[in-house]
């Protein structure tokens, strides 16, 4: 029986058909570029809710438990998330049009998201954001070690950019390459990778991305790898990832909640973990971008700044996008940072108008007055903070939150000391390590209206319990305190006879009070802040020590670093209180004519009426 015969696609000289390839190519010509001919998409069975087998790897940890081992055929209800939509039909029926929009989508990351997710509405943000990591990718291209964050209000579309979209975009074009992605949490970046992987399993990532190729052993959704050698790793905060490079570090909401941000241990342990497990990840070249929103000066937003300002931590292109623009009008720069500029200021020449001085950043989605009255029911309820920090992306606003502006109360030269009652409150802090809190003596002096101007703040270091008892009693003598406040704990108890000895040695012995602390710290300054508000304590803004205490008090409540200068204010404030305004005595009022006259009469000036 003779072999059946079918013609080469490419010369179409009949051939033996088992001498052809899988694509109909005889041996003697050249296959087709790949490129050259929009082939068709395979045929999928439509996604349904219902159930379905799904092959497992072998090392899945989506099928393996302690109650359900592995087994060949796992059964799910759904897929983890909606499965990207695509319009087969329009690509097979315009295959020129469908070979353009694969080449844009392989040079431009919101064409790539728009083929996934043709409803997304994408604004001047949004095309902001995909141009800067556009350009990010090539930073880590050339081994520039990019460092990029984006700061942005929740529900912006920012990890659908940055944390669905991005990280496939990349390996598409890179599948060589390691991405590393964390969050808060675990279960927030597993619901990522879990969309990533099966995003690369569509047969429509394909036909952009052929290369990107997900290994049939290595699927797990924590950790899975591509045939060439590239892969996701997907953690959280605190877990370890030893064993797993990074080509691009991806942090994402790095902090879940308020509550987090205001957690000295949580902000702690998330700086610790970055900078001792995850930036040890990194590949040479590797770039670091954080997506997120700013909750306070002490987390890993907050801390990335100030160990720029530094000089001696990595340098960041730092972008913040506000929900409203409250200042001015905004600017992308000719250096491409954002501003804003309220007038009658206007920006340098080549400027690129954004939006208009009170917008929304995304009308589409939100639109100004949507915003307005989110901003209106946070503060009604008291979460001010909440708007400044998370969408306004400024955790400490110039007018402050717990204390404002208008409570500080200037002056320029207080009262004589004679008469008045001088008083002094201690927050300590004995520690080694520079970046620890400080101790912080404070003075003030209480007139007879019972006001309190503080005259005097000291501020420093130190890890000498010798010391700091005789700064105590040396810090009294110089201002001859009347009385003393000093904070209850071991800190005192520790160096009580240290002070003791010190006001033997130099023979004053302060009257001293021990206050004990409250365990919360805006509790602890409600008094200081009510004798705010009622205009009774007055600052030195002249003093050199001003400024500092100043921007203390302003950034209080937001989750700032430092808040040892308004702990010993509280503490002074408390003393003021208990102690009596000093009474300054009054001047006799002059003897009327009438009174002189009664005393002459009555004979009690010295003289009879007969001295006349």
């Amino acid at each position: 029986m003779s072999a059946s015969l079918k013609p080469c696609v490419v010369c179409h000289v009949e051939r033996e058909e088992d001498t052809l390839d899988e694509i109909g190519c005889c041996p003697f010509c050249e296959p087709p570029a790949p490129v050259a001919v929009a082939e068709p998409l395979p045929v999928e069975a439509p996604h349904s809710p219902k159930k379905r087998p799904l092959r497992v790897a072998k090392d899945d940890s989506d099928a393996a438990s302690a109650d359900n081992p592995v087994n060949p055929v796992k059964y799910v209800d759904t897929f983890p998330v909606e499965p990207p939509a695509f319009d087969k039909a329009f690509a097979e029926a315009n295959p020129q049009v469908e070979l353009a929009q694969r080449m844009l989508c392989r040079r431009r990351l919101m064409p790539f998201i728009k083929r996934f997710r043709p409803k997304y509405l994408a604004g001047w943000v949004h095309e902001d954001i995909c141009r800067r990591l556009e350009r990010f990718v090539k930073e880590v291209e050339a081994g520039n070690s990019p460092r990029l964050l984006l700061m942005m209000p929740p529900r912006g579309g920012k990890s659908e950019i940055g944390s669905r979209h991005f990280p496939p975009w990349v390996l598409g074009q890179h599948p060589v390459w390691e991405i590393l992605a964390a969050s808060h949490t675990s279960s927030l970046t597993l619901s990522f990778s879990r969309y990533i992987r099966d995003l690369l399993r569509d047969p429509a990532y394909h036909s952009v991305f052929p290369d990107a190729k997900l290994d049939s052993g290595s699927q797990s959704v924590e950790n899975w790898n591509l045939t060439r050698s590239g892969g996701y790793l997907a953690a959280g905060v605190g877990t370890g990832i030893t064993g797993r490079g990074a080509h691009i570090l991806l942090l994402d909401d790095l902090v879940k909640d308020i509550e987090a941000a205001d957690s000295a241990t949580i902000t702690g342990n998330t700086w610790q973990w970055y900078g001792s497990t995850a930036y040890t990840r990194l590949a040479p070249g590797g770039g670091v971008l954080g997506i997120m929103t700013w909750w306070s000066e002490a987390d890993w937003a907050g801390k990335i700044q100030e160990t720029m300002a530094t000089g001696d931590g990595d340098v960041f292109e730092i972008v913040r996008y506000p929900a409203i623009n409250e200042e001015g009008d905004e600017y992308v720069l000719p250096d491409d940072s954002i501003a804003q500029f309220p007038a009658p200021q206007t920006p340098p020449a080549g400027s690129r108008l954004t939006r208009p001085h009170g917008t929304a950043l995304h009308p589409a989605r939100y639109d100004t007055e949507a915003m307005l009255r989110i901003k209106r029911n946070l503060i009604a309820t008291g979460q001010k903070r909440v708007w400044n920090a998370l969408y306004q992306q400024n955790p400490t606003p110039d007018d402050g939150l717990f204390f404002t502006k208008e409570m500080i109360v200037p002056y320029t030269h207080p009262p004589q000391r004679l008469g008045r009652t001088v008083l002094q409150a201690w927050d300590f802090a004995i520690t080694e390590k520079q970046a620890s809190d400080y101790t912080v003596g404070i003075t003030g002096l209480l007139d007879e209206y019972d006001n309190l101007y503080i005259v005097d703040v000291w501020r420093f270091r130190t890890d000498d319990g010798i010391e700091l008892g005789t700064a105590i009693a040396t810090y009294a003598q110089t201002w001859t305190a009347d009385k003393i406040s000093v904070e209850d704990g071991q800190i005192w108890k520790s160096i009580k006879a240290n002070f003791e000895k010190a006001c033997e040695t130099l023979k004053y012995y302060p009257s001293y009070d021990v206050a004990v602390p409250f365990t919360d710290k805006k509790t602890r300054a409600h008094p200081a802040r009510g004798r705010m508000q009622q205009k009774k304590v007055f600052f030195p803004v002249r003093a050199p020590w001003y400024e500092a205490l100043r921007s203390e008090m302003m950034r209080f409540g937001s989750g700032g670093k430092h808040d040892d200068q308004v702990d010993a204010l509280a503490y002074l404030v408390r003393l003021a209180v208990a102690t009596t305004a000093p009474r300054v005595a009054e001047a006799k009022a002059p003897k009327s004519w009438k009174d002189k006259l009664r005393a002459h009469m009555a004979g009690t000036l010295g003289t009879s009426h007969m001295s006349a």
